[in-house]
């Protein structure tokens, strides 16, 4: 009798996962400590440091797409009733615990570049501490080795269990619940191109964020034009991950009334603020908008967290609250 089949490697690769985490806190908490501490001392070897943090990362995510790939290899989807295999588990390299580390890459990378275009400035040193700080952020509160993807195995393991019973009635409800939730959620073509899109226009707009208080405090130009270049671009990708998951929602949430969810209507409200702060630069040599305009892209930002955070603490279709 064939079952959903979870093969040793699978359960290997995630302790191995596990095992390294120790190993990946430490490097990265190092690095992170170290690259404030070049940057407040002006050191030439910040941006080494720098580079550093990022490739320990990508390295990581390696490691994390690897035991991805185990469990694609190492799990099965079966029919109980025919036994014919009806696919295989291509979860996304960004669900769970793996959020914070797929955004906190692409903020070193703009980190980076940052640095490499205004080498020692100012902006660029606080932009290091600030992606530090996510980098202690992600690793002590959400980090993707200590236990890697627990929703999802957990879902893994409550199936087996299921096919595993010998009770048919119980085996078809768990394979048609499992089977779905695969199907519209950790298969969907959407989960593989709507997330990381959001991140990475979250990581371009934490810099626009931290520009426009500089703009504020500093009054330069200079700060008005990094603010604006990473809030275009970021708009540019958060409208693309917002547009493309539209066609999903109706699919995935026919039946629910998905379109007055607190988290979409928050992504929305952020969507509109950022579209008033590009269009309220286009007035800045008017009387006071240097300040409305630098006041309203850290609100922006406010909006991007506040949309995060609903996510977590209120309740909707598109939330876990």
């Amino acid at each position: 009798m064939r079952q959903l089949l979870i093969n040793g490697e699978v359960f290997q690769a995630r302790e191995l996962i596990q095992g390294v985490h120790i190993y990946f806190l430490i490097a990265l908490l190092s690095l992170a400590s170290l690259l404030v501490i070049l940057s407040i001392v002006k050191s030439k070897f910040t941006g080494q440091v720098l580079a550093a943090n990022i490739f320990i990362l990508l390295l990581g995510f390696l490691f994390l797409s690897w035991y991805h790939y185990k469990i694609f290899m190492g799990v099965e989807l079966v029919d109980p009733l025919n036994r014919v295999v009806m696919g295989r588990l291509r979860a996304p390299l960004w669900i769970e615990n793996e959020k914070l580390y797929f955004w906190a890459i692409f903020l070193g990378l703009f980190s980076y570049a940052v640095y490499r275009r205004y080498k020692e400035g100012l902006f660029s040193r606080w932009l290091n501490i600030a992606f530090s700080a996510f980098i202690f952020l992600t690793m002590l509160s959400s980090s993707p080795f200590s236990s890697p993807l627990p929703g999802l195995f957990k879902e893994i393991l409550n199936y087996q269990a299921a096919m595993g019973s010998g009770d048919v009635n119980i085996q078809v409800q768990n394979f048609q619940s499992f089977y779905g939730r695969v199907e519209y959620y950790y298969n969907s073509a959407y989960m593989w191109i709507h997330p990381p899109l959001l991140f990475i226009s979250y990581a371009a707009l934490i810099v626009s964020f931290l520009a426009s208080v500089f703009m504020l405090i500093k009054r330069e130009e200079l700060y008005d034009r990094i603010a604006y270049s990473y809030a275009k671009l970021g708009y540019l990708i958060l409208t693309l991950g917002m547009l493309v998951s539209y066609p999903w929602a109706l699919t995935a949430w026919a039946n629910e009334p998905w379109w007055w969810s607190p988290k979409i209507n928050m992504s929305i409200i952020m969507w509109m603020f950022y579209t008033a702060y590009l269009h309220s630069r286009l007035h800045l040599h008017r009387r006071g908008m240097w300040n409305a305009t630098a006041v309203l892209g850290m609100l922006c930002f406010l909006t991007l967290v506040l949309t995060y955070i609903t996510t977590y603490v209120i309740p909707g279709v598109h939330s876990y609250g």
